[in-house]
Formats: structure tokens, C-alpha cells, sequence
């Protein structure tokens, strides 16, 4: 088990809160993913959204609709669109995808859905092992010398890769990445060891997806498409969150939260945005969807409540010590 630093006290400046936009799209390629799916459900989860003041929102090339929809409700003009390059999947068994014929072709569909010249951030999302990064990194600075996107992002990677691209890309005088995302919260922490201090030392900013755990924390876990094991999606959860010991510190976080008279979901939420390694003095941000409108409200009202209980911080603050071991990758 490695040793963290346990801090409980809030980050001294904010993060930033970006919308996911997984949930956007065709429903008939991701059932119960897949929940906004015309232009007017959209229009009514992008507005009140920024109604609570955010406007940043994250999508990919592998999110099916997701771009084209959002091109077709005007997003892009009212927010800063954060995409990734297509990566992985059944399309891509005979080709590389992060090669640079692969690169230009998935940044020409994602501008054309999305209906602009450039986005703000363009990131490589599964990592493509069979590609040399030289390749790629070459073809993404191609793009970003178009003007095709202003920030490079890198999502999944491990520290080596990232350090990799850094020193291709000091040699070569490439675009260097200037975010990393990944899945990051109480549970999954193993980044904090080798990861977070080479995005620190390179000013790199790191944007966590599933900042709350997925909904493991949640009474109404079971309920959730997200954990049936019928499903693709629900096998990862459950394999990544399947420890006894993990379920066991969750029986005593929903406890303490209820005690508290706060939602335990909610409450995992609340830790990674105010408790965790995330600080918006980086750049750090959280990234989180939604099946409901309803929920985006919720979402929000969580991350305004601010700081937890100290015991209750402090409580999720230990789960990650109950690993036998480094716990689970941040990376693919």
C-alpha cells in the first residue's frame, strides 16, 4: 500500500466543473448510457447549465451523436467544447487510430458534427500502443498548427507515456499536452504516487472523470444501469469496484453521511471537489453526466455545499488504505 497525504481541507482555489457529455447522443448504440437524445432535451441540460454559471463541456469522438448533436443545438457557440480523437472500438481493429492519417480523419468528423473550425482542447483518449507516439504527437501538432484545436489533452496514459510525449515533444518542438484526464476519487487514488507530480511539475492540469465514483456510494446502486453486469460498462464497474473491503468502507461511508443527514453519493462527489489533490490554482477540474435533468441540479448543489464534516472527510478519506496493494490503475 503506498502512503498518500490525507488532506482534508479545501483546495485554495476551485475546480473547474465540466459537463460529460456521454450521455448525449444516439441511444440505440449505448442503451441506458445514452439518455438526451433530441435537440430539445439537449438544449434544456446545455442551458441549465450554464444558467448555474459553467460553460465547458467534454465530448469524444467515440460518444456516438454525442458531436452532432451538440453541433445541431448550437453548443459550440455557447461553450468551450473539449473532444477526443476516436480511439479503440470494433471500427478500429484493422487500423491504427492514433496514426496520422486515423488523427486528421477523426479531427475532420468531430469539427464537421460539431460545425467549427477549432475546439478548445483536443485529447488522445485509449491510448493506441501499436503507434509510435512520435507519429502520433507529430500528426496532433499538425492538427494544432492548423489552428484545428488551442489545447493538447491526453487521457488514460501512464505517467511513463506522459513523460514520454514530454520529452518527444521538448525534442521536436511539438505542441506539449496541457491537460490529462482520467478517473480519479476516493477510490481510484494510485495516480497521486506517480502521476499528479509530473502533471505539477509540467503544469499540467488533470480533469477527473467519475469524481463520483460511478454512483458506488449511492443507496440506489443496484438500481443503476451503470452496475449491470449485463452490461459492457456494468463488468468494468463492478471489476473495478468489487472489492469486499471496498464495499465495506462504503456500508460505513453511507452510514456516516446518512448520520450527517447528507446523501452518500453526493457525499463522494463533495470529497473529490473539496478533499482530494484536485486544485483549481492547476487547472484541475471534474467531469460529470447525467441520465436525468433533474440530476444536473443535484449535481451542482452537492458541489456548492462545499466542504464535508471533517469526520466524514476523513472517513473517505481512508478508503484507498484498505487496498491490498496500489489499488486500481488510473490508466488504461
Amino acid at each position: 500500500m503506498i502512503g498518500l497525504v490525507q488532506v482534508n481541507m479545501a483546495p485554495s482555489h476551485p475546480v473547474k466543473i465540466v459537463l460529460g457529455t456521454h450521455q448525449i447522443g444516439d441511444a440505440s448504440a449505448w442503451p441506458g448510457i445514452i439518455h438526451f437524445t433530441t435537440k430539445e432535451q439537449v438544449l434544456a441540460l446545455t442551458s441549465a447549465f450554464k444558467a448555474r454559471g459553467h460553460t465547458d463541456l467534454d465530448t469524444a469522438r467515440n460518444y456516438p451523436g454525442s458531436e452532432a448533436l451538440l453541433g445541431a443545438t448550437g453548443a459550440p457557440s455557447e461553450f468551450s467544447i473539449h473532444t477526443k480523437i476516436f480511439g479503440g472500438g470494433p471500427e478500429a481493429t484493422a487500423s491504427k487510430w492514433h496514426s496520422r492519417d486515423a488523427i486528421a480523419a477523426s479531427i475532420a468528423a468531430s469539427l464537421e458534427d460539431l460545425g467549427v473550425d477549432s475546439v478548445e482542447t483536443m485529447f488522445l483518449h485509449v491510448p493506441d500502443r501499436e503507434t509510435s507516439l512520435e507519429e502520433t504527437l507529430k500528426a496532433m501538432d499538425e492538427a494544432h498548427a492548423k489552428g484545428q484545436f488551442k489545447k493538447l489533452g491526453v487521457s488514460n496514459y501512464t505517467a511513463k507515456e506522459v513523460s514520454d510525449m514530454l520529452e518527444i515533444c521538448e525534442r521536436e518542438g511539438f505542441e506539449k499536452p496541457s491537460v490529462y484526464q482520467g478517473h480519479y476519487n476516493a477510490v481510484f487514488r494510485s495516480g497521486e504516487e506517480e502521476l499528479f507530480p509530473l502533471l505539477r511539475k509540467h503544469g499540467i492540469a488533470f480533469w477527473a472523470f467519475s469524481p463520483a465514483a460511478g454512483g458506488f456510494f449511492s443507496d440506489q446502486k443496484k438500481a443503476s444501469a451503470r452496475w449491470d453486469e449485463k452490461t459492457l460498462v456494468g463488468q468494468l464497474y463492478n471489476n473495478f469496484y468489487g472489492s469486499p473491503a471496498i464495499e465495506t468502507s462504503a456500508s460505513a461511508v453511507r452510514a456516516s453521511a446518512s448520520a450527517h443527514g447528507i446523501n452518500p453519493h453526493e457525499a463522494a462527489l463533495r470529497w473529490t471537489v473539496h478533499h482530494s489533490i484536485l486544485d483549481g490554482t492547476f487547472g484541475d477540474a471534474v467531469l460529470f453526466g447525467m441520465s436525468k435533468l433533474e440530476q444536473l441540479e443535484q449535481t451542482l448543489d452537492a458541489v456548492e455545499a462545499g466542504p464535508l464534516p471533517d469526520d466524514l472527510a476523513t472517513l473517505i478519506s481512508g478508503i484507498y488504505a484498505t487496498f491490498d496493494g496500489p489499488g486500481p490503475a488510473y490508466h488504461l
